[in-house]
């Protein structure tokens, strides 16, 4: 019998109506700024909860228009959400 191959199939992607609010917020992000994919998926894809993935997203959002601002490094704005989770305990 042969080996089966594994499927090269990807998931199904999550419909615009199954976002969470961090995702909405994401893709508000990418349509605008493209070159920003990278930071928004280190963002989206941290291991911290919605609430901490949205403040975190929200925070770089924010900060995008503000050279020099920290939430712009997406390893700040995730730092930040990590407080942010902490402190909402």
């Amino acid at each position: 019998m042969p080996a089966k191959r594994p499927s090269t199939k990807k998931a199904a992607p999550v419909a615009p109506e199954d976002w969470t609010p961090s995702q909405v917020i994401g893709h508000e992000i990418v349509t605008r700024f493209v070159d920003l994919t990278p930071s928004v998926n280190r963002i989206l894809q941290s291991p911290l909860g919605e609430a901490g993935r949205l403040q975190a997203i929200t925070l770089f959002r924010d900060a995008l228009g503000s050279p020099g601002d920290p939430m712009r490094d997406p390893a700040g704005a995730i730092a930040a959400g990590q407080d942010f989770e902490s402190k909402a305990g």
